[in-house]
């Protein structure tokens, strides 16, 4: 499927609505915040979910049923039985079906007026640049610490908002980057220590087709091993976790193309479901961020002392992340 232009997704939201998306989305055309042009302008979006499991499950689903015009999955592996306990876009019929063909599936059965690209793709330092290209926001719905890293740096580097979510046993957490309005995902949880080794794969992909490199989290993959007794084939995650993390991850998304609301932009939002308890943490931009920092330097051009205050809420508290303070990369869905 062929990206649409600038001017034809403009000319697409000045049109006016069917009258079958009137009944559709009319329970949209009565909320504040919302209404026609808001509707006109979800019609128009383009969002990529990167990642179509747990989180990226819901995500993908909510935005179709929202009537979000061009939607992009990009996932490069095939359903199999673990997955249906969470994975809620997926069925038992779907068995062995690349996760990006079966979502499409569902998501064309549920508004056959969304246009679905479909990307059977590992995202990786060699593609991620190209991967985000023509979006107007992207999701993170990974499974990985290391891909968020490089699909968070991609993101920066194009100036498109990310919006990130992870869940790990009864917890989870929430937070927006917009460019230019507070920190992005290396600021708040660092990640050079997944930088020090290249992995052999990424390095061969990118030579192969000469593209350069998003981001310096490039470090040796995960293993159950590395996770140690926080890894999800022992920790386990709770059905609905990724369901109640992917609804506020789909509601960041309609808020940033309706321009509703406040995102959770500079603010980490945290879920303990076994508590049933909600908090935040708020975040700031880290002038040392490799990724969007002004390279050690504040906006006078003085140094700094390179720590930043990325991974500091106001109140001075560390990296508040639940998922991320007992093990950094133990988040997944």
């Amino acid at each position: 499927m062929g990206r649409q232009g600038g001017q034809g997704r403009q000319a697409e939201q000045a049109l006016e609505l069917t009258a079958e998306e009137i009944q559709r989305y009319s329970r949209h055309l009565c909320l504040a915040g919302v209404g026609e042009e808001g509707q006109r302008r979800i019609r128009s979006a383009r969002a990529l979910v990167v990642g179509v499991g747990g989180l990226g499950s819901p995500v993908a689903l909510y935005l179709a049923a929202a009537g979000v015009g061009g939607l992009g999955l990009a996932d490069p592996d095939v359903v199999e039985l673990s997955n249906l306990q969470r994975q809620i876009a997926h069925s038992t019929g779907s068995l062995g079906v690349p996760k990006v063909e079966s979502a499409m599936r569902r998501i064309c059965d549920l508004n056959p007026g969304v246009r679905v690209e479909a990307m059977a793709v590992k995202l990786g330092p060699h593609n991620a640049a190209q991967l985000v290209t023509g979006y107007d926001v992207v999701v993170d719905a990974l499974d990985s610490l290391r891909d968020r890293f490089i699909l968070s740096d991609a993101c920066v580097a194009a100036g498109k908002p990310m919006v990130h979510g992870a869940v790990s046993g009864w917890m989870g957490e929430a937070m927006t980057y917009v460019p230019g309005r507070g920190p992005c995902y290396r600021c708040v949880f660092g990640g050079g220590a997944l930088a020090r080794d290249a992995v052999a794969g990424d390095a061969a992909a990118r030579d192969a087709d000469g593209a350069t490199a998003i981001g310096d989290c490039t470090g040796a993959a995960e293993t159950p091993e590395d996770l140690g007794p926080l890894a999800p084939e022992r920790v386990g995650v709770l059905s609905s976790a990724p369901g109640v993390i992917g609804a506020i991850e789909a509601t960041e998304v309609l808020k940033l193309i309706t321009g509703a609301g406040e995102p959770l932009v500079g603010r980490l939002l945290l879920w303990d479901g076994m508590r049933m308890k909600f908090d935040q943490v708020e975040m700031m931009a880290d002038p040392a961020c490799s990724a969007c920092g002004t390279g050690g330097r504040d906006t006078d051009g003085r140094e700094t002392d390179g720590r930043g205050t990325g991974g500091r809420g106001t109140g001075g508290q560390e990296r508040g992340g639940q998922c991320h303070d007992r093990a950094d990369n133990a988040c997944r869905d």
